[in-house]
């Protein structure tokens, strides 16, 4: 009996001394909550990078309305065209971009109307035929206040559990908001289209 027991505690010493494996069994336990915040953090610099490229280019385009040169152009889905050309290279812009241009007599008169639930279909698989519905329109005059606002449907990867990046709850898409605001410069009448 003395002998088995010293076996077994001979064996366990060696069992719990023996230091080979230890840094793979560390990695296997730490790599799952590891790999998630690396993902979760990648999520959210595409979402803040997306953001930025939205920004930028409902600006872009608006600066075509304040001066003037795309009145002649006169239709929301050439300057929702116009708003995509600026975020080449971020899938299919068209069918996930809502373009708000609303006007009023000041800007206190102007409001917004809310944001539409996003369609059934995911908006950003290439092959849904579903379209995020298109915004309010007003085609504005010299000297107007405007108020643009685009709004981007982005399809987030990882589960919303994990992020938190959702803001349409239960869809699993982040609503990325772009607004500005100006008054048309007196122009004297439309220019050229700046859309080809």
């Amino acid at each position: 009996m003395k002998r088995l027991r010293y076996r077994a505690l001979k064996r366990a010493r060696r069992f719990f001394g023996n230091r080979e494996g230890t840094a793979a069994i560390e990695f296997a336990i730490l790599a799952i909550p590891f790999f998630m915040l690396l993902f979760a953090i990648l999520e959210l610099a595409i979402v803040f990078f997306i953001n930025s490229t939205l920004n930028h280019s409902v600006s872009e385009a608006g600066r075509q309305i304040r001066t003037g040169n795309f009145q002649a152009c006169g239709t929301q889905d050439n300057f929702k065209k116009l708003v995509c050309n600026n975020m080449r290279g971020l899938g299919n812009c068209e069918k996930r971009l809502r373009i708000d241009v609303v006007s009023g007599s000041n800007f206190g008169s102007i409001t917004l109307p809310d944001p539409p639930k996003p369609p059934e279909k995911d908006p950003s698989d290439p092959s849904s035929t579903d379209d995020v519905p298109n915004g309010d329109w007003v085609n504005t005059g010299a000297n107007a206040p405007v108020v643009i606002r685009g709004l981007y449907y982005h399809k987030l990867v990882l589960p919303p559990q994990l992020t938190r990046l959702e803001n349409v709850q239960g869809s699993g898409i982040r609503l990325l908001n772009s607004t500005t605001a100006f008054k048309n410069e007196p122009f004297p009448a439309p220019g050229a289209c700046p859309v080809t």
